[in-house]
């Protein structure tokens, strides 16, 4: 990746380490699991495309494989930044001992194993992006010389005697709502509040059904090529059972599926062969193992059957900006049972 020259004519920067450390990335071409024409993702592309003519910092939220890390790829590349780096980092790929020089920089010798000078990838990606995928889980320690990034537009490189000028836009990836996060005491407030300035949800798989056709050619395409099998169209009874799928691992899960199908159905024969539902059948068990971890894990919370349904009926309203009908089919309800049980809920979680 290129190093700002402006950066490299500084005489205190002789020696730059500029490689790509482990958890980095720096963009990739394509649409990825932005593929459909569903109500959910044209709203989501216009909202990016939106938030990507600004300067303001974006929180980028949703579940595990609805694209976080592309949806930050499509704003860098809608912006007027776009022409500069894209620098990306993971902050739970990355360890917390490296973190900081990762981030900020460091001057050779400030430490035990600085034999060179780093950057950092705010200093990189000047004129740029950053991205700071899973922000969650940055330390915090290392909180608060982040909002001093966010606030003053400057880092502090470790072993330097000065702060040094930064020229960058940030948007922050997080799998679970921060605000959970910041209740939990792990996360500064002020810096979530500096972070969620243009907050944005990626829809998941579940409320994009409308997608999945020309997202599964898509994919379909791509894994066999990348894995060296026959691409093969999906029958319609095939088609059917993934969208009677729920999706829990959403775009990623849907990707693992056609690669597993592709090539375990691979050879001569099946070539021409378009893939059948009875391919797709380890799917059922793969929603019976999530069930179990949920159950699982409201157990040893101490949860109630009618708080975890009552959760369910909130959440799916939630998802479905308060369509009752729409929220009671997602949960395998009529629309009168459902209104029943969000009235009474209450009462019979009291023992009324």
């Amino acid at each position: 990746m290129a190093v700002n020259r402006g950066e490299l004519q500084h005489g205190s920067h002789q020696e730059l380490e500029h490689e790509p450390n482990r958890g980095e990335s720096t963009g990739r071409a394509g649409p990825g699991p932005f593929r459909g024409h569903s109500a959910a993702l044209a709203a989501l592309l216009a909202s990016l495309r939106r938030a990507a003519q600004s300067e303001s910092t974006v929180l980028l939220t949703g579940e595990s494989g609805t694209g976080k890390s592309r949806a930050a790829e499509r704003l860098h590349a809608w912006s007027p930044r776009s022409a500069g780096p894209l620098v990306a980092v993971s902050l739970v790929a990355t360890s917390s001992t490296l973190i900081e020089a990762t981030l900020f920089g460091h001057e050779r010798g400030a430490f035990t194993d600085a034999h060179k000078s780093r950057l950092g990838i705010f200093r990189r990606a000047s004129g740029g992006t950053v991205v700071l995928d899973d922000i969650e889980h940055l330390p915090l320690d290392t909180q608060v010389k982040l909002l001093r990034v966010l606030q003053e537009r400057v880092v502090d490189p470790l072993g330097a005697e000065a702060a040094v000028p930064v020229d960058v836009r940030v948007i922050a990836t997080c799998g679970t709502p921060l605000e959970r996060v910041v209740t939990a005491g792990r996360f500064r407030e002020d810096l979530y509040y500096r972070l969620a300035v243009l907050p944005l949800e990626l829809p998941p798989l579940r409320l994009r059904l409308d997608d999945l056709e020309p997202l599964c050619s898509e994919l379909i395409t791509n894994v066999a090529a990348r894995v060296g099998v026959a691409a093969r169209p999906l029958a319609t009874d095939a088609l059917a059972r993934l969208r009677a799928h729920p999706w829990p691992g959403n775009v990623r899960e849907l990707e693992n599926a056609l690669e597993r199908v592709l090539v375990l159905g691979s050879g001569p024969e099946s070539a021409t062969h378009a893939i059948a539902a009875e391919e797709l059948a380890f799917l059922e068990q793969g929603t019976l193992g999530v069930a179990d971890e949920l159950a699982r894990s409201a157990l040893s919370l101490g949860l109630t059957v009618d708080a975890v349904a009552r959760a369910m009926m909130e959440r799916s309203l939630r998802e479905h900006r308060g369509n009752v009908s729409a929220a009671a089919r997602s949960v395998g309800l009529t629309r009168r049972a459902f209104d029943y049980r969000m009235a009474h809920s209450g009462d019979e979680e009291h023992g009324g």
